[in-house]
Order: C-alpha cells, then sequence, then structure tokens
C-alpha cells in the first residue's frame, strides 16, 4: 500500500510545539569559552531542557569568539559582545542573535582627594587613550573637573590588549570619537599604546594592575565592577549629560533599537542618544552559521535563548547582566520563532504519515485523534514549564536575598575588621606617645643630674681650690715669721 507522509507547515509551530521540540532535544550544543556570558546562557539552559545535562557546553580551549570555528563546525556558536557588520555577516554566512544587554565602564585609581567621581567628555577619553593626553593635570581634564585637585603625574593606562572580550566594545566606541584611534586600525596597522602603559592579560590580572598602580585608568565590563580601590568615571554622552554606568543608562541607549529592520548598524549602542544613555553600552550576542540553522544543535541554543528571553530576567541579573526590555524581546523571539519553525518543517515530514485511498477518513480521524492527543501533551508540557519557571523565579529570589545577606554580613564584618584595626592603631599611637613622654622625661632627668653633678664638681673643685689657698697662704705667713717669735710662740 502505497504510504505518504503529512507536511506540517511552518504556520503549526505554535510557542507549545517549539517547547514540546526542544525537550525532545538531547544533543550537546558546543559554544567557545571564556565570556562572562557563559554561566547565564548554562543557566537558561538548565531552567529550560531540566534535568538533561551536558545539553549546553564551552569548549576552554577555544576562544569564544573564534568565528572560524563557528564556520568549521568546530563549534556550534560563538559569543560576542560587539555586533559584526552586515558585510561580515554576508561574507562569513553568519546570524547573530542578541540575548543580553552589559557595558563597559571606564575606571582610574586616583587618591582620594578627588570632589566627587572624575568627569570625561569622548574626546578627553579619546584622546587619553590615544596618548594625545599623558598628564593628569592637562587642561582638558582640569575644565571638566575644576573642584579636583589633580596631579602633575603621568596618566598609565592599563589594558589587555586586541583579544579581551570587552575591547570590542570599547574599541566602537575610542574609533566612533577619535580620529587618531581609527587611525590605528588602517592597513593592518598594529595599535600602539603610550610607552608606559601596562599590560595585563585577562580581568585578574587588569584589576590587580589597576588596584597596585597608582594613577591608572582602564576599563572593565559591568561584572566586574564591584571593585575597591578603583572608582567609575562618568562620561558625557550624547545628549550633554553626565552619568556613571547603570542598568538605567544601558536599558535608555536601547531606545532607538529597530530588530525590524535587518541591520547589524541597528543593533550597535555605541554613543546613543537619551538623556540618561550610557555610551559605552552594548548587547551580548550569540553568533552561529545561517548553514546550520536546521541542525538540532543551533536550533535548541535558539530555543534556549528564547527561553531566557521570556523567563529568564532574574538570572540575567545574578550574572550581572540586564534583561532586554521586553518590546525589544517580543521582536528577537518572534524571529527564533520564525528561524526554529522553519528548521523544523523538514524534520516534521517524517513524523505524521497517513494511508491514501479509502483508509483516508480513517485517517483523519486517527490524525485528529493524534493532535488532540499531541495538543494535551503540550498543555501539560506548558503547564509544567510555567512551573518551573515559577519555582526558579522563588530560586533565584531565594539566592539573591542569601547573596545580598551575605553581602552584608561580608560588609559588617569588614567593618568590625576595620573598627578593630582601627582600636589598634588607636592603641599603638597612645603606647607611641606613652613611650615619647617616657623618653622625654628620661631625658629631662638625666640632663637634671647631669647639672646637679655638675654643680656638685664645680662646688667640690671651687672649695678645694680655696682650702688650698688658705694653705698656702698659712704656709707663706709661717714662712716670713721671726724665728724667735715662733720659738717663744711655741714653748708658752
Amino acid at each position: 500500500m502505497k504510504v505518504m507522509y503529512k507536511v506540517v507547515t511552518a504556520a503549526t509551530f505554535s510557542l507549545a510545539t517549539l517547547i514540546l521540540s526542544t525537550q525532545s532535544y538531547a544533543v550537546e550544543t558546543l559554544g567557545g569559552g571564556g565570556n562572562t556570558a557563559e554561566k547565564l546562557l548554562l543557566d537558561w539552559a538548565k531552567a529550560k531542557l531540566g534535568n538533561k545535562t551536558n545539553t549546553v557546553k564551552f569548549s576552554t580551549s577555544i576562544a569564544s569568539g573564534d568565528l572560524s570555528m563557528v564556520q568549521n563546525g568546530k563549534i556550534d556558536f560563538a559569543i560576542l559582545d560587539a555586533p559584526l557588520s552586515d558585510a561580515e555577516l554576508n561574507q562569513m554566512n553568519l546570524l547573530q542573535v542578541p540575548f543580553a544587554l552589559s557595558g563597559v565602564s571606564i575606571v582610574v585609581n586616583l587618591p582620594n582627594t578627588m570632589a566627587g567621581a572624575l568627569r570625561l567628555d569622548s574626546q578627553t577619553l579619546g584622546k587619553i587613550f590615544s596618548g594625545e593626553i599623558s598628564q593628569w593635570d592637562d587642561p582638558a581634564i582640569t575644565a571638566l573637573n575644576p573642584k579636583h585637585d589633580l596631579p602633575k603625574v603621568p596618566i598609565v593606562i592599563v589594558h589587555s590588549g586586541d583579544n579581551s572580550t570587552d575591547f570590542p566594545v570599547l574599541n566602537s566606541y575610542l574609533g566612533f570619537i577619535s580620529e587618531k584611534w581609527r587611525a590605528g586600525e588602517l592597513n593592518g596597522k598594529k595599535r600602539g599604546w603610550p610607552a608606559n602603559a601596562i599590560f595585563a592579560d585577562g580581568f585578574t590580572a587588569r584589576i590587580a594592575a589597576l588596584k597596585s598602580t597608582p594613577y591608572t585608568i582602564g576599563y572593565l565590563p559591568m561584572q566586574y565592577m564591584q571593585q575597591p580601590v578603583v572608582s567609575a568615571v562618568h562620561l558625557k554622552n550624547r545628549d550633554g549629560n553626565f552619568g556613571g554606568l547603570s542598568d538605567t543608562g544601558i536599558i535608555a541607549a536601547t531606545s532607538t533599537v529597530n530588530i525590524e529592520d535587518g541591520h547589524a548598524a541597528s543593533l550597535s549602542l555605541i554613543n546613543k542618544s537619551g538623556n540618561a544613555s550610557w555610551p559605552i553600552s552594548s548587547f551580548a550576542f550569540v553568533v552561529v552559521s545561517k548553514d546550520r540553522l536546521k541542525d538540532e544543535r543551533v536550533a535548541q541554543l535558539l530555543s534556549v535563548i528564547s527561553y531566557g528571553l521570556k523567563s529568564g530576567s532574574l538570572k540575567t541579573t545574578l550574572h550581572n547582566y540586564i534583561a532586554i526590555p521586553d518590546q525589544i524581546s517580543k521582536s528577537i523571539m518572534e524571529k527564533i520563532d520564525a528561524i526554529n519553525s522553519g528548521a523544523n518543517t523538514a524534520s516534521a515530514t517524517r513524523i505524521a504519515p497517513v494511508k491514501a485511498g479509502n483508509d483516508s477518513a480513517q485517517e483523519v480521524l486517527a490524525n485528529k485523534k493524534r493532535s488532540e492527543e499531541e495538543l494535551s501533551r503540550q498543555r501539560a508540557d506548558v503547564t509544567q514549564d510555567e512551573n518551573r519557571r515559577a519555582e526558579e523565579r522563588s530560586r533565584a529570589a531565594k539566592q539573591q536575598a542569601d547573596e545580598i545577606a551575605r553581602e552584608q554580613a561580608i560588609k559588617e564584618a569588614k567593618a568590625a575588621k576595620l573598627a578593630a584595626e582601627e582600636a589598634i592603631k588607636a592603641a599603638q599611637a597612645a603606647k607611641l606617645e606613652a613611650d615619647k613622654l617616657a623618653e622625654k622625661n628620661r631625658q629631662i632627668a638625666k640632663l637634671e643630674k647631669e647639672r646637679a653633678d655638675k654643680e656638685k664638681a664645680d662646688k667640690d673643685r671651687a672649695d678645694k681650690e680655696r682650702a688650698d689657698k688658705e694653705k698656702a697662704i698659712e704656709l707663706r705667713n709661717q714662712k716670713d715669721e721671726d724665728p724667735l717669735e715662733a720659738y717663744r710662740r711655741t714653748v708658752q
């Protein structure tokens, strides 16, 4: 008997169908390692796919932004912190999908004589990083900070070279504002940092260099901003307002984003307008090969991102990223749904076999029954997914509360330690003062004794000289006396 296969069109794929299809995945999706967004994607995958393990992994031997590995299929996706251009995407046949928001902060290590946060505008910052401004008391900096006592010392830049994951975002901003910085990109010329700049390979080394070296300036992604010693710079944005890196500022930078136009330039958040806009904001992107959109590994990853955009905002916050605003995330999810629906159409043609000829009526009834059963399963799955999301939100809220409590306990412990150290310093200072006073009294007593000894010695010497003088006079008188008179005096 001839068998035909029912073709399920993309239009029949509801969100519930997408959830059902992704739950059946048991594949391992591999990305490049080393990006701070890894933990966020891992948590989303765990929450989305339940107890299945090793569904999303990262390679420690492959960089997160290694696009060549995506092209040749060594990894399924890459993570970037700055968008690729349309030309780059077309040349490499890649697709990029934003999934979270972040930003890069400018930080300094200056003495605690500053009257509030240091202020810089884009042109001044560009000249600092390109080496045109090399002293902290440069007129361009002092003009922006009239209340600051800026030292006459060289500016030391701390950087991680061109390969750190946050550098492309900073590079886009500096290239946008500084002609000299852009010139360093021309003709493959390797960028030259100022001679006294400090190269620190990786975030940990960069933070350590910033902390240990005074008069430095550097940059850090928002995930590493909770650092003592270093202070965040307030930048002047496109609308002329000064402000520091914040969730509000980064979200404000998305106000002109247009997901629908399909151009990469619309996904750049660099130097966007807006009163509160932070000028060095960015999306975090996953990048996949367009040739592999029908691959279940890629479909699984995109479904995880769709889940995270809809239900993973607490996870985003816990990992120091910012959830994409609802209107933008809705457009991204619609695009992901369309991609996954198209990717699943080919495999769907193998799912529902139907008989031809006289059995078609019975098969219609059977198909209807199967559709009803499938719909029932889908509804159950959606309910289960909603319950899981509610539990995840509860766990995330508890985790956040525990983290706040832990931070408070650490803060109180640090305060107690600081108070103890201050008490020890006070006791040491008091002992030092007491020792100084005792030494002073000892010196005074020593001087008094020396003076008394000198006075006694002088008196004894004077008495002796007087006695010797009187004796000499007596002897001289005796020598000059008449012998007869002396004899008479002795016998009387």
